[in-house]
């Protein structure tokens, strides 16, 4: 589904990702791991189109994507999540996932078209979303106004709203209890299940190991292994760069 080819992005002399060469199966989902600076980040962007590349392709679907804009990466139906929540918190619940399904749906002069329709024509396509984040009974509430565990799961539904088949979860577990943990590893398998591919990108070792098809780790910006869960975490050039011994915590 995604390709990546010799993609590199340069910031002066740092070269945050170098000649990275990577694949997105359909259906899949793979983690990308390694410690920070390592180039993680940096690729996500490049990737959403908040970075253009310094050099290398990005194909996606079998078109290369690279010089389209953030918003053609989510027509073409590439959606994430970021590390720091991004919700209208201004806006209720609902309205903030019906906003990503709407311009998805018809872009952003739909969105400013749509954006007065009567509210319970807007909200009725929100509900099977509502109940699968378990935000139904909190539909009215404004984003800002929910616990953190809240806005994470509100963050995810957002980006299926927007009906991306490939989504991108930067580190989504970020400031998650253990049971919160568990609660994403059975929604992101709702959602391979459902037929999305996804890209986690993620320092919670645990919830990577178990929920991951494949693993690709990086670090300085190049992909030092790939493979499964168990091949990745045997590999010794990963041990030393990121997992490190047992009393080691990621960065």
């Amino acid at each position: 589904m995604l390709k990546l080819e010799n993609l590199s992005r340069h910031f002066g002399g740092i070269r945050a990702v170098d000649q990275l060469n990577l694949e997105v199966h359909a259906g899949e989902i793979l983690g990308l791991i390694g410690p920070n600076g390592s180039g993680k980040s940096t690729t996500v962007n490049l990737i959403t189109g908040v970075y253009a590349p310094t050099a290398g392709s990005l194909i996606f679907k079998g078109a290369n994507i690279a010089g389209d804009s953030a918003n053609q990466r989510i027509e073409r139906g590439i959606a994430r999540t970021f590390q720091n929540i991004r919700l209208f918190n201004n806006l209720p619940v609902w309205k903030n996932i019906w906003a990503a399904q709407v311009v998805r749906e018809s872009g952003w002069q739909g969105l400013k078209q749509r954006w007065f329709a009567s509210a319970s024509e807007a909200r009725g396509k929100t509900l099977d979303l509502l109940a699968f984040g378990d935000l139904s009974h909190k539909a009215d509430l404004l984003a800002g106004n929910l616990a953190f565990g809240e806005q994470r799961r509100l963050e995810l539904i957002r980006a299926v709203a927007s009906g991306a088949d490939l989504l991108l979860l930067d580190e989504p577990a970020a400031g998650m209890n253990a049971e919160e943990i568990d609660d994403l590893n059975q929604r992101i398998r709702q959602l391979k299940n459902a037929g999305k591919t996804i890209l986690l990108i993620e320092h919670h070792m645990e919830l990577v190991m178990d929920v991951c098809d494949r693993i690709a780790v990086l670090n300085f910006g190049q992909k030092i292994a790939e493979g499964t869960p168990s091949e990745v975490q045997d590999d010794p050039h990963v041990q030393a760069a990121y997992l490190g011994d047992d009393s080691t915590e990621p960065a």
